[in-house]
């Protein structure tokens, strides 16, 4: 008698259960997709075999770039790999037929071990009217370490989200550079 109590109980509260969850899933109240918002996954600088190659950062203090392809990829990043190290020295060209990166770096002195991924912190990353809009923050390291070294921010969001257009880079709420494409 117990065993039938006991199943039947645990029938009854499996069932309430889905029916509580499918209504809620239709509820009125319950949040559109935003359209504008466009998906990202942040890279972090150490993810690839590879760095950043020089720019002149006298001239352009924040550098800042969209990659839609491998050969893009290799104009901007250097492959640096070493031997026993597993990771790649970059996406494959196959990655890019769903993939793009938004890449924005700055000169800084060299941020300690606790500070470095809070250097740079990406907010957001919006589509309005034509224009692809990456707003993130910077904290300038301040490890007060004798030499600067040349770190960014990579975000990878999917190709089909935006083909062409302008892409705005908002640092602190500043825009600090525009690619016309």
């Amino acid at each position: 008698m117990r065993k039938m109590i006991r199943g039947s109980l645990q029938c009854l509260l499996s069932v309430s259960m889905v029916a509580g969850m499918t209504a809620c899933s239709v509820m009125p109240w319950s949040e559109k997709e935003d359209p504008t918002v466009v998906p990202y996954k942040t890279i972090m600088s150490g993810s690839y075999q590879g760095f950043l190659k020089n720019w002149d950062d006298q001239r352009q203090p924040v550098f800042c770039a969209l990659i839609r392809s491998r050969d893009e990829w290799e104009q901007w990043m250097m492959a640096a790999p070493t031997q026993g190290d597993k990771r790649p020295t970059g996406p494959s060209a196959d990655h890019f037929e769903r993939k793009q990166y938004l890449v924005v770096a700055r000169t800084m002195s060299a941020p300690d071990a606790a500070e470095r991924p809070h250097v740079f912190t990406p907010l957001s990353v919006r589509l309005r009217d034509g224009t692809l809009r990456l707003n993130y923050l910077y904290r300038a390291p301040a490890s007060g370490a004798s030499y600067r070294i040349k770190d960014y921010l990579m975000v990878a969001i999917p190709r089909e989200r935006f083909t062409t257009g302008p892409v705005v880079f908002y640092e602190n709420d500043r825009k600090v550079c525009q690619l016309d494409r």
